[in-house]
């Protein structure tokens, strides 16, 4: 019952997956997973959506991470009592 078409996965496609789960909880993890997963898919050929999903979500959020920490910083609700 072979259609021709191969059973495995395009190269990349699981990186992306977890890139794209990642970029929510650990942006940092899901950055670098969805760098992986365009990296090796664009070797492959193939273009991977939720790979390059991954790296945008979770560059968005290290940034906005990144100036809500600096308003914070600069209101001062990070001073020391």
């Amino acid at each position: 019952m072979n259609d021709g078409k191969s059973t495995q996965l395009a190269p990349g496609r699981a990186f992306g997956i977890w890139a794209f789960v990642l970029a929510f909880v650990f942006p940092a993890l899901g950055l670098i997973f969805g760098l992986i997963a365009v990296a090796q898919s664009r070797r492959a050929g193939v273009s991977n959506r939720l790979g390059v999903a991954g790296v945008v979500i979770s560059i968005a959020v290290i940034t906005s991470a990144v100036i809500t920490t600096i308003a914070l910083a600069s209101a001062g609700k990070f001073t020391a009592q």
